[in-house]
This record gives C-alpha cells, structure tokens and sequence, in this order.
C-alpha cells in the first residue's frame, strides 16, 4: 500500500534532514577544533564537512519552494473560500431568504 506524501509531510521530512544536517555539522566543526587530529583524519572531516553544508543548501532550497507551494495552495484555498461566502451573499441579497 502506498502512503500519499502531503506537502505538510514533505517539509517535516525536510526540517527533520536539516535538523540532522545542521547536528551533524556542529559535531563536525566541535572535532575540527581540537588539536589531537591528524592531517588525514582533519582532511576527512573537512571533506565531510563540505558535503554537510552542500546537503545543507540543497535541503534549505527544497524546504523553500514546498513553502511557496503550500503558501500557493493555502491562497487558492481561501479564494475559493471568499468566492462561496460571496455567492451566498449576492444569493440571499437578491432572493432574500436566508
């Protein structure tokens, strides 16, 4: 059975990956501080660090444009809304019977 992805569950997925990037990356940072590193092992943190802040940029794009969509659909929503409480009003205006 397959689960329907609402745009709401999109971006929770998404601010949870940055939530994870974001940990990730302040652990990386904590480790390149200290001094007890080689040079291999701080080339590989740097190297991961990198590609953190890469999955980083592209998580912070992607969470943007669902936010447009959802900011999109929302006024769609409330148009649709407003043009019903409108025809209602213009109905009960000329027929007066509410």
């Amino acid at each position: 059975m397959e689960k329907t992805k609402t745009i709401m569950t999109e971006m929770q997925s998404v601010e949870d990956t940055l939530k994870a990037s974001l940990h990730r990356v302040d652990g990386i940072e904590k480790k390149l501080k200290t001094k007890l590193l080689t040079f291999e092992n701080r080339e590989r943190l740097e190297r991961e660090l990198e590609e953190v802040k890469e999955v980083l940029k592209r998580n912070e794009e992607q969470l943007k444009s669902l936010r447009h969509e959802n900011t999109r659909t929302f006024m769609v929503a409330a148009a649709l809304v407003f043009a019903c409480f409108l025809l209602f009003g213009l109905y009960s205006m000329f027929f007066g019977t509410i």
